[in-house]
């Protein structure tokens, strides 16, 4: 049996606002974010499908097959054996959106480290639902996910400016330990993290924490641009991977919108993910931006504790 899988998702956004104040919380952008339009730079247009935010899928769904029990418990399984049946798992649920299956070379995918494979994952998912892929992961935010990996937490990003000067906009982040592999957290995050599942953020079938983790990774990000070109539009996230004495494993990621220069420190693109991967889709454009005054408005960390369930496989899942 795997360890248990414990899953938090930041509840920490900066968003910009125009003329009101715009809040997100666990990265699920207010009704008032609506009127804010997108700039996602030097991409082709693809229709937006399957399920998207604000909206989310109507009910959990298990891992189907349950490939905890393929993997090696107690430790980081990058196997293909315990990989290929996460990957079935997250065919077979994408299935009911419905869109497709990921296509990906898996045995190159489980070459990268834990910290590519997050980034790559989360840009999967993304495009293939039409959404503009986060162009890069960078020093700066690797770092950032590293601190949150190793303590068992969601990164935070303290910093209102990249690497290289562009003005943070939002950001959010995700956390998982004690799943052995990294498409499996994605599983959790990703189709099991409503009302019911591992989320112990998620209290009642209302809670804002509900389905947090999966808004983190689809959300529109490139909407908390409003007033950036489309060339100082930034989407970049960062990643890591740490050992838990508590949980076995332990899975960070930050996501970040920015306006302005490129960040320096790009440590891998999504560009090089394709070519490494042989992923050929083509990235989604967004709209140009509108112009306006801006202004930032920050909303307050929340912690959530995590909460247990009551089978005997699913006793090892935890969210906040």
């Amino acid at each position: 049996m795997p360890a248990t899988l414990v899953l938090r998702v930041s509840r920490v956004v900066v968003a910009v606002v125009t003329t009101t104040a715009i809040a997100a919380v666990g990265g699920c952008a207010s009704a008032g974010a609506a009127g804010l339009a997108s700039a996602a730079p030097h991409s082709r247009a693809l229709p937006r499908t399957g399920i998207l935010p604000p909206r989310n899928p109507a009910k959990n769904i298990s891992p189907n097959p349950n490939f905890y029990e393929y993997c090696v418990a107690g430790g980081l399984d990058n196997t293909a054996a315990c990989n290929a049946k996460a990957l079935q798992a997250i065919d077979r649920a994408r299935g009911t959106e419905p869109i497709g299956p990921l296509r990906f070379n898996l045995s190159k995918f489980l070459k990268l480290s834990e910290a590519r494979q997050l980034f790559v994952i989360a840009d999967l998912e993304r495009v293939s639902r039409g959404e503009p892929p986060i162009t890069a992961l960078t020093i700066q935010l690797d770092k950032s996910a590293q601190a949150g990996a190793n303590i068992d937490d969601d990164p935070h990003l303290a910093a209102r400016t990249l690497s290289g000067g562009a003005e943070v906009r939002a950001w959010g982040s995700n956390w998982a330990g004690g799943s052995e592999s990294v498409l499996g957290s994605d599983d959790g995050w990703m189709y099991d993290d409503g009302f019911g599942s591992h989320n112990g953020g998620c209290t009642s079938p209302k809670a804002t924490e509900c389905w947090g983790h999966r808004d983190n990774i689809l959300r529109p990000w490139s909407s908390d641009l409003t007033g950036c070109t489309a060339a100082d539009s930034q989407l970049v996230m960062g990643a890591a991977y740490a050992r838990s004495s508590k949980w076995d494993t332990s899975f960070a990621e930050i996501f970040v919108a920015a306006c302005g220069h490129e960040p320096t420190g790009e440590i891998y693109t999504w560009a090089e993910a394709q070519a490494a991967l042989g992923i050929s889709s083509p990235r989604p454009a967004g709209t140009a931006a509108s112009a306006g005054r801006e202004r930032i408005f920050v909303v307050g960390s929340t912690e959530v504790s995590p909460g247990d369930r009551s089978s005997a496989v699913t006793d090892r899942i935890r969210q906040r």
